[in-house]
């Protein structure tokens, strides 16, 4: 019954429902400002644990 139904509204759209959407830029502007957005955080918290290292190695010089 199920399967009759889907057919019969299936037939009754009409074809550009199923037209293919082009979105091959619009994945490939995402890609490259995903990449670089997750670069940026990467850099900065290599950065970041660099300046722990240093403070870290700055207290245990000063307070041993």
């Amino acid at each position: 019954m199920f399967k009759k139904i889907t057919l019969v509204v299936l037939g009754l759209m009409p074809v550009s429902v199923f037209a293919a959407v082009d979105v091959s830029t619009e994945v490939a502007s995402l890609t490259a400002d995903g990449t670089a957005a997750i670069t940026a955080i990467g850099g900065a918290l290599i950065g970041l644990a660099g300046i722990a290292v240093v403070y870290k190695w700055a207290k245990g010089m000063l307070f041993s």
